[in-house]
C-alpha cells in the first residue's frame, strides 16, 4: 500500500470513500444484457461530489484507494484535472481498481459492480488531521460496506464530528454492494451518530426500510438515527426536506428531458453543501441542489462545467417550494 498523503490545513470538503471507473453504456438501455458498447468516465459518489464542488470554486480533496493499474492512474489524473486534491489517493497492488458498469437510463439504471481496491482505504495521521480541520467531511454507504475502508472512514467521521466539522453521508445502499453484510442497518445507524445531513433517494429508502411507506416516514427514520437535516429526493415528484427541529418542506422541480441519470444525486449534493458553506439557508441549499441535479440529468457523464454563479442563483430562485 502506497501512502502519498501530505500535511495540509484542511479543505472546504474532504470526501471519503469510493473512486471508481464508471463504464456507462453508449446508448440508453434498460438492461446490461442489451448493451454492446460502453464509455469510460470518472465515478464514485464521494469523488463526483468533490469534483462538482471544485467546479463551484471550493477547495476539495478525496480520500480513496485505487488499484496500481491503468484505471487507478486514470482516476488520479482525472481528479487532478478537476482541481481536486489527490493527497489522500492511495494505491494498492492487492486488488484492481473498482468499476461500476451502468446502463445510461432516464430512471434507475441497471448496473453491476466489480469491487476491488476501494475497500482497501486505510487511515493515517495526515488523513485524520485533515478530517479534523476540514469544514465538511463526507462519505457514502458504499464506502462503509467493507473493511478496512469502513474502519478508516468511521474513525475519520468521529474525528471530524468531535472537531466540530459538518459531517454528511449519502446512504446509497444497495444489496449488490453489501451482499455478505446482514447487519448493514446497524452499521449505518452507528455511522449516523456523527452525521448532520443526509440525502437519500427514494430508491435508497425502499432498499433500506422496505416499500409502501410515505416519504415523511423515510425521512423520520434518518432523523431518529440522529441526523439533523434529511433531504429526500423523489425524482420527478421533487424533494422533501425535513429537520430535527420539526421543519418540513416540499419542493417541485422543473420538467426536463433526461439523458443520463447517473450522478444526479452527486450534483444535488454539491449544490446543497456549497450553499450551506456560503452561509445560506437549508431552503436555498435545496433549491440550488435541485438546479445542479437538473443540469446533470441533461448531461452525459460527469459535469465538466457549470453556468455562471448569477445564472445558477437565478435558476435556483425559480424552484418552487412550500412549508408543510
Amino acid at each position: 500500500m502506497t501512502d502519498n498523503s501530505k500535511e495540509n490545513p484542511g479543505y472546504d470538503l474532504l470526501a471519503l470513500g469510493e473512486a471508481l471507473v464508471d463504464l456507462i453504456s453508449a446508448a440508453q438501455s434498460s438492461s446490461l444484457k442489451e448493451v454492446a458498447t460502453f464509455e469510460r468516465y470518472r465515478g464514485g459518489q464521494p469523488a463526483n461530489l468533490a469534483a462538482n464542488m471544485a467546479l463551484l470554486g471550493k477547495r476539495t480533496a478525496v480520500a480513496a484507494c485505487v488499484g496500481e493499474d491503468g484505471f487507478g492512474h486514470y482516476l488520479y489524473k482525472q481528479l487532478e484535472a478537476c482541481d481536486v486534491a489527490t493527497d489522500f489517493i492511495q494505491f494498492t497492488s492487492q486488488a484492481p481498481t473498482s468499476m461500476a458498469i451502468i446502463t445510461r437510463h432516464a430512471g434507475t439504471a441497471d448496473f453491476a459492480i466489480a469491487r476491488g481496491a476501494d475497500a482497501y482505504l486505510q487511515t493515517n495521521m495526515s488523513l485524520e488531521k485533515a478530517a479534523a480541520k476540514s469544514r465538511i467531511v463526507h462519505t457514502s454507504a458504499f464506502g462503509l460496506s467493507r473493511e478496512p475502508a469502513r474502519g478508516a472512514i468511521l474513525e475519520a467521521l468521529k474525528i471530524a464530528h468531535e472537531a466540530g466539522s459538518f459531517v454528511s453521508l449519502d446512504p446509497n445502499y444497495h444489496p449488490k454492494i453489501w451482499p455478505d453484510t446482514p447487519e448493514f442497518l446497524a452499521i449505518l445507524q452507528a455511522a449516523y451518530q456523527f452525521v448532520e445531513a443526509t440525502k437519500p433517494s427514494l430508491d435508497d429508502c425502499v432498499r433500506l426500510f422496505g416499500a409502501d411507506h410515505e416519504p415523511a416516514y423515510y425521512a423520520q427514520r434518518f432523523l431518529d438515527w440522529g441526523c439533523q437535516i434529511v433531504v429526500l429526493t423523489l425524482g420527478a415528484q421533487g424533494i422533501l426536506l425535513a429537520t430535527a427541529s420539526g421543519e418540513l418542506y416540499e419542493f417541485t422541480g422543473n420538467p426536463i428531458p433526461v439523458v443520463d441519470a447517473t450522478g444526479a444525486g452527486d450534483a444535488f449534493w454539491a449544490g446543497f453543501l456549497n450553499t450551506l458553506l456560503d452561509g445560506s439557508s437549508i431552503v436555498d441549499a435545496a433549491r440550488l441542489g435541485q438546479v445542479l441535479a437538473e443540469i446533470k440529468l441533461g448531461t452525459v457523464g460527469p459535469l465538466k462545467k457549470l453556468p455562471l454563479n448569477d445564472d445558477l442563483l437565478e435558476r435556483a430562485a425559480s424552484i418552487q417550494y412550500r412549508k408543510v
